[in-house]
């Protein structure tokens, strides 16, 4: 597997970051991917494992009296204690312990729902940590639970693109690419594995088949502002910037938060 991917010029990761947001993904694979086919680059259980929260976050005062209140509070059942852990921790952005407690809820109702709530929580903590231990542990976690939720629903897409995707960092990464693929021979309009494939396309250098992985999702959803970033930022990368400039002077014009916005108005400016 190869090392990390440096960002080209203007192209800074937190764009990259942005466009993914609404596929879930959080954290840039450092893996080169080939979605030509060329690499250039067991089941969780939740209620018998201990609350790990990692480090990374570190509670208030304030936040761990609350904490405390809800795990000894006498006025809720042990389901709404759990699910107050779950909206505690996921408030904090500790995804990993907010999937410990939602597994525990998801193991006593038992449905599609649940278990993709807990597998979406063990997605964002993979996605978000740095640790590449930590990394593998809540992709192996988050693959386990997502085959929980196929086997009560296999036509379940957008769990198949997310277990696609926590592949980038494994020592398989076509595997990845491989696994978009059967999800858009399943539904070649299902929109997040293609910006999956978009994403991957971009992360490898190719700008002309991301440019076209971005169009087609467009032509799906015209109004969607994360594929017009990445055809636009591919679109700087195949010299068509003349055409982008448009595409990111039109976004520009949306609330797409205060860095995504200084990344596009650096962008432009570096245009001119």
């Amino acid at each position: 597997m190869s090392g990390g991917l440096a960002p080209r010029g203007h192209f800074g990761i937190i764009l990259l970051i942005g466009i993914l947001l609404s596929i879930g993904l959080y954290f840039l694979p450092k893996t080169v991917i080939s979605t030509d086919g060329e690499s250039k680059g067991q089941s969780a259980s939740t209620s018998s494992e201990s609350e790990d929260t990692e480090s990374h976050t570190v509670l208030s005062p304030e936040q761990e009296q609350t904490l405390t209140s809800i795990k000894t509070s006498e006025n809720l059942t042990e389901v709404e204690m759990n699910q107050s852990l779950v909206d505690f921790f996921r408030e904090q952005s500790i995804f990993d312990s907010a999937a410990y407690y939602s597994g525990i809820l998801a193991e006593t109702s038992n449905t599609e729902a649940s278990w993709l709530e807990t597998a979406d929580l063990y997605y964002q903590a993979y996605s978000l940590t740095l640790s590449p231990i930590k990394r593998e542990e809540f992709a192996e976690k988050a693959r386990g639970v997502y085959q929980k939720v196929l086997e009560i629903n296999p036509n379940q897409l957008q769990a198949k693109t997310n277990i696609a995707m926590t592949y980038t960092t494994s020592s398989s990464p076509m595997q990845a690419i491989l696994m978009l693929r059967q999800v858009l021979d399943e539904d070649p309009k299902f929109i997040p594995a293609i910006m999956s494939m978009g994403a991957l396309s971009m992360q490898s250098g190719q700008y002309d088949k991301a440019v076209s992985r971005f169009q087609q999702v467009l032509g799906l959803s015209p109004t969607n502002i994360n594929a017009k970033l990445g055809l636009a930022y591919s679109l700087i990368e195949t010299g068509e910037k003349d055409q982008a400039k448009e595409i990111l002077i039109e976004v520009s014009k949306f609330d797409v938060g205060e860095v995504l916005q200084n990344e596009i108005n650096n962008t432009l400016k570096s245009l001119n």
